[in-house]
């Protein structure tokens, strides 16, 4: 079936001929936000955020999660004693965000590193745009 809002009318008797040029007609356009329900509110900001520190929940893990966009976060975890900062996107699952695999986790080193590069970092992004 056609994806347009046209239809037409397929009659073929003598008296509908001259209705015929006249049979392409379309279709009312109902408004979609009628049924619809009202979309969540934002969240507001925390006391955190307002002092300048970055907002932050908890993981299922009891790490705390920074947000750095939709749904991509920043948390610190341990795994077999070494402390490492993940970067990574999660996804949504049953209504329970998941860490996905799209993501990288720095050592204390690594991570050490990347800050002492944000400067260069943030001059080749300037000079890029």
């Amino acid at each position: 079936m056609p994806k347009s809002k046209e239809f037409v009318n397929s009659s073929e008797s003598a008296s509908d001929e001259e209705s015929e040029t006249k049979s392409t007609e379309k279709k009312p356009k109902t408004k979609g936000s009628d049924n619809k329900q009202d979309p969540p509110a934002k969240r507001a900001k925390t006391t955190d955020e307002e002092n300048g520190a970055a907002a932050s929940k908890s993981g299922a893990n009891g790490e705390r999660l920074y947000e750095i966009g939709k749904l991509r976060y920043v948390s610190v975890s341990e795994f077999r004693g070494k402390s490492y900062v993940n970067i990574r996107e999660y996804y949504e699952d049953k209504g329970v965000e998941k860490p996905g695999k799209k993501g990288i986790s720095l050592t204390g080193d690594q991570w050490e590193k990347l800050k002492s590069l944000i400067n260069q970092v943030d001059k080749d992004l300037k000079k890029a745009k």
